[in-house]
């Protein structure tokens, strides 16, 4: 879960825990990544929720840290007047109409708002708040097309490595059907510019997650020309997730397809431009193991899948390292690693195998010349009919996917 959205459903769940949340019957609606930082929070604080209600029936029947994952049906069975659903996922509406046509006429509270352009109010204050908010959007526009006034803007609106990675793929294909003698690539923070790097895209800017979502929002109002919004689901975008319930396209396919409109066989450009690998760490060439156990967008394996993975490697006297950023914790067994980006490939090649929940990390890897191993929760992307192992494929690596079994939490 990005750090910014994390912040805003801690401060949410602060505001509802000082007006007693603990006393009422407490439920999440849709497992995801972010309902298990949302659970994790609420443990933290003494709140154990009843269960976390999820419409997908490979979901239903297990746990997350002895959560109960039930159908939203079980709703029904509770006091609306003593309960409450809490909310994390972005299909908030859609859920709140689910909940209403079951009956339930309890409170359901939004911890996230992933998209923040959006208020359904007329109030003076909203309308002036959302005025300000244009006018910094429109100022960053500004300065972004003095610095670049013929360029066409390559927005890449989301902070995520993989977005960047595939967008900067098709991107050369996408100029040269559409004519585009120069581009320059707007992103989100210092490790999707790293990766904008690696593909040696000369122009290059780099905003704040907030200074973002104003500048896409003065692109859309103004209908700013000469750009394009590079990214395969947003609410203010394509929306393809609506699309992917009757239609299949992988993920990677969504990018070449969807959002350059490229032709299915279209190839992809590899990155040309990394840096080496200074091996501080002393990591053995060839025998070691590089673990990456976290991802923004994909619920957690458990710490016993990794851990097996340790005693595996471990017997056969590899050397074994946890990708971390910040304050992650390592695997246990292993040693901590924290790279920058643009060091990860050298790094994996060093190393001689990389394995790794699938991750933005994992795309960034895509073309690393080592035993590369992908791991998968063995469960559906979003709100589609498509496992995430379909969706998120990476041709040539090797897949682990974790089927949960009864009884287990993750």
């Amino acid at each position: 879960m990005d750090q910014k959205f994390k912040t805003e459903m801690i401060r949410a769940l602060s505001k509802l825990l000082e007006n007693r949340l603990d006393t009422r019957a407490v439920f999440l609606f849709g497992h995801c990544n972010a309902t298990e930082e949302m659970a994790n929070h609420l443990l933290e604080k003494n709140v154990k929720p009843i269960a976390i209600l999820d419409n997908s029936a490979s979901k239903q029947g297990f746990a997350y840290r002895e959560i109960p994952i039930l159908p939203p049906e079980q709703i029904q069975k509770y006091n609306a007047e003593n309960s409450i659903v809490l909310i994390a996922t972005r299909f908030f509406a859609e859920m709140s109409a689910q909940l209403r046509q079951l009956g339930y006429d309890g409170e359901i509270a939004q911890t996230v708002e992933y998209n923040s352009f959006a208020e359904y109010s007329l109030s003076d204050e909203t309308l002036e708040r959302k005025t300000e908010r244009m006018q910094r959007g429109a100022e960053t526009l500004k300065r972004i097309r003095t610095q670049y006034p013929s360029q066409h803007l390559v927005i890449c609106p989301y902070n995520a490595l993989g977005d960047v990675y595939w967008a900067m793929s098709f991107l050369p294909r996408y100029l040269k059907k559409h004519n585009i003698s120069e581009a320059a690539v707007i992103v989100i923070g210092n490790n999707c510019r790293q990766v904008a790097e690696m593909f040696e895209a000369d122009n290059i800017a780099a905003l704040e997650n907030t200074e973002m979502e104003e500048f896409v929002q003065a692109i859309i109002f103004t209908r700013e020309e000469n750009c394009i919004i590079a990214h395969h689901d947003r609410l203010y975008t394509d929306n393809i997730i609506h699309c992917l319930n009757k239609n299949f396209l992988s993920f990677i396919d969504c990018y070449r397809r969807v959002v350059y409109g490229l032709a299915k066989d279209t190839p992809a450009v590899a990155p040309a431009k990394f840096e080496a690998f200074e091996n501080r760490e002393q990591i053995p060439k060839g025998k070691a193991v590089i673990l990456s156990p976290y991802a923004k967008s994909v619920i957690k394996l458990p710490d016993g899948f990794w851990e097996e993975i340790v005693a595996e490697y471990l017997d056969k006297g590899y050397g074994i390292y946890t990708n971390v950023a910040g304050d992650e914790p390592s695997v246990r067994g292993t040693e901590r690693l924290s790279l920058p980006i643009s060091q990860m490939k050298a790094a994996a090649e060093h190393a001689g195998t990389f394995i790794g929940i699938r991750s933005g990390l994992c795309d960034v890897l895509d073309t690393a010349n080592c035993r590369k191993i992908v791991a998968f929760p063995d469960c559906y992307y979003s709100t589609t009919p498509h496992k995430v192992e379909d969706f998120f494929a990476m041709p040539g690596w090797e897949n682990k996917t974790w089927r949960f079994r009864n009884g287990n939490n993750f």
